[in-house]
């Protein structure tokens, strides 16, 4: 066995939309991020066993988003 990073604290700030905001608190048009590499909603508190749904519904969110749905 060895050691391995599983799970990352903090990333990118991004809204409910799953749009990526800057140190300013604006929306980046274009840019979305869905997963571990974002601190929007728990920051940096790790819930265990919440990476992978948070990917799953984050990411769906940003498809819809970028599609204009």
């Amino acid at each position: 066995m060895t050691p391995s990073v599983h799970h990352t604290m903090g990333g990118v700030q991004i809204n409910e939309k799953a749009q990526v905001i800057n140190n300013s608190g604006k929306v980046i048009p274009g840019l979305f991020a869905a997963g571990e590499i974002t601190g929007g909603i728990h920051g940096t508190n790790r819930v265990g066993c919440n990476a992978v749904p948070d990917a799953l519904t984050f990411g769906r969110i940003a498809g819809l988003t970028a599609a204009g749905k």
